[in-house]
């Protein structure tokens, strides 16, 4: 059956579809709201609403979400990691497109060390106790927020807390309405719980980051005999990368690439400072200046800045066209493929977890795209990319 991935960046969008490529299905990403037929397997598409009010943001779900409505296929609501974005109306307007019963959140991605904890966020670099999504949740969401903590996961009763709270939750409000299910995950072996509980609840939304479709798409394969995948990749020419993210580790990876690949022709793009042709060497790296402290990452600022990135990382592709385009930070991704005519990215293999390696067709051409967001990996991230994109698998 197909699997519809809603993000709301296309580096979301990515992730996810790079955890189910992992899995063994076959998964595009679409740059642009995706229309029946659909190509068979996993379909992950963005609103692109991260940066919109509440209200807009679940507007642009539901415009893009409607023309899918009767497919036959499982729904995934793609949620940050790290709980930016506008989860709560978002998910209310899916689960009310599709007359969900309920939705299942759960944000963990085990493999980049992001879990939940008694309903607390814990990430890397982050506070020892993060963000509470429950109570962030019940801000945002119109529906009642159950919390499921991480002993009901692990000892296998957690299908009947589902009932059992839902139950209880119904009987004090009075009357039969959707609710939200927040669960705690810390392993992968904790989101195949969830998955598993998940399923006994009919028509139930499953909602998180790359962690939990990644345990859904395991569950999906099976057995089953799934059609061809393209050959991996290989890049012998000539790479770009393009780094928009203004994270902290983003500008590590940075430094580390440089580290390593000190011939690399380097562009420091800067709003009064127009950029100087790199010379046609094989790894130019195109980037903005650390944020000052304090600057928003998301939202026009930031988007007139990927716009920058953009013009510059055109001029270059047409100086010099690469075999391999690594794009950094979902705006920069978008910026760019959107300038290249790109519509849809096949997903050809995971390089590292949440970080496909794609294929798109430009001026009749293949291009290799890497989609990886800012915060992902640590210092070596972009050098294990590079790295993996040349090896056989």
């Amino acid at each position: 059956m197909t699997i519809l991935i809603l993000a709301d960046d296309l580096t979301g969008a990515a992730d996810t579809a790079s955890r189910c490529r992992a899995a063994g299905l076959p998964a595009t990403i679409f740059l642009i709201p995706p229309q029946p037929p659909l190509p068979a397997g996993v379909v992950a598409f963005t609103s692109d609403s991260r940066h919109l009010p509440p209200s807009e943001a679940a507007q642009r779900v539901r415009e893009v979400a409607t023309p899918l409505v009767g497919t036959p296929a499982l729904w995934y609501k793609k949620i940050d990691s790290t709980l930016r974005g506008n989860m709560g109306a978002e998910l209310d307007a899916l689960l009310e497109l599709l007359d969900a019963p309920a939705g299942l959140v759960c944000p963990a991605f085990p493999a980049q060390g992001r879990g939940l904890v008694n309903g607390h966020l814990v990430a890397p670099g982050g506070p020892p106790v993060g963000v509470h999504l429950p109570s962030l949740l019940r801000e945002q969401s119109r529906y009642p927020v159950l919390s499921f903590a991480l002993q009901a996961v692990r000892s296998g009763r957690l299908a009947a807390e589902f009932q059992r709270k839902e139950a209880k939750a119904q009987r004090r409000e009075g009357q039969k309405e959707r609710s939200i299910f927040v669960v705690d995950g810390m392993t992968d072996e904790d989101l195949g719980l969830t998955v598993d509980a998940a399923e006994t609840i009919p028509d139930l939304l499953l909602c998180g980051s790359a962690g939990l479709i990644g345990e859904l798409a395991k569950r999906q394969v099976g057995g089953a005999d799934l059609p061809g995948f393209p050959k991996p990749g290989r890049s012998d020419g000539s790479d770009l990368v393009v780094v928009g993210s203004g994270s902290p580790m983003a500008h590590r990876q940075i430094d580390g690439l440089l580290a390593a690949c000190p011939d690399a022709a380097r562009v420091v793009i800067e709003a009064d400072n127009p950029p100087s042709a790199p010379p046609a060497v094989s790894l130019v790296l195109i980037h903005q200046p650390p944020p000052a402290p304090g600057a928003v990452l998301d939202g026009p600022e930031a988007r007139g800045r990927a716009n920058l990135l953009a013009d510059a990382a055109l001029a270059q592709i047409e100086r010099k066209p690469p075999e391999l385009l690594l794009l950094v930070g979902g705006d920069t991704a978008v910026a760019v493929l959107s300038r290249l005519g790109v519509e849809r990215l096949t997903v050809q293999r995971e390089l590292l977890p949440g970080m496909p390696l794609c294929s798109a067709q430009v001026s009749g051409r293949e291009l290799q795209v890497v989609i990886k967001p800012g915060s992902f990996g640590d210092e070596n991230a972009l050098v294990e990319l590079l790295k993996n994109v040349k090896q056989e698998t």
